[in-house]
């Protein structure tokens, strides 16, 4: 049993880790009650697994809540990159829809069918960008936490708060 605590232990700072960045890409305010909630809960869990006087529990749970905040941190800049390319290349996407449309003169069903990879990209989560076909052209979008990055087949890149 003593030996399988510390793999325990291992396991959950990885999968604690691994949620933080998750969150992280998702993009919502730092503050939020979500990430704060299983980042707590998960350090004291990573904390309780090990044996040893409570100093070192205490020791592991705040070493525990510097990696998750640092993963968590790392999500967001990967959500900021994404975000960020978007913003820049946005456009880029709607020219491609044109050409598209111009070629086969209809919209594509997905993205995927652009000869180029859709921008936005995260590491663990799908694009940031979203695509609807709809009956008369296109929808594009993206957005964080505070604004909402909207296009059409007529209208460029419209940011609402």
């Amino acid at each position: 049993m003593t030996q399988l605590r510390p793999k325990a232990a291992l396991a959950l700072v990885v999968l604690l880790s691994g949620i933080g960045f998750w969150l992280g890409e998702a993009g919502g305010p730092p503050w939020g009650a979500l990430p704060i909630a299983i980042g707590i809960v998960g350090s004291m869990a990573v904390a309780l697994t090990l044996e040893g006087r409570r100093a070192m529990k205490v020791s592991a749970g705040a070493a525990m809540i510097a990696a998750y905040a640092l993963a968590f941190f790392c999500g967001l800049a990967s959500f900021g990159h994404a975000f960020n390319e978007c913003v820049e290349r946005g456009e880029e996407v709607r020219i491609l829809l044109n050409e598209y449309h111009r070629s086969y003169s209809e919209y594509p069903e997905t993205l995927n069918q652009l000869r180029s990879p859709a921008p936005c990209a995260r590491m663990s989560r799908p694009t940031l960008l979203t695509y609807e076909r709809t009956t008369n052209g296109y929808a594009l979008s993206f957005h964080d936490w505070l604004v909402d990055h909207t296009a059409s087949e007529d209208r460029s890149f419209l940011a609402d708060k």
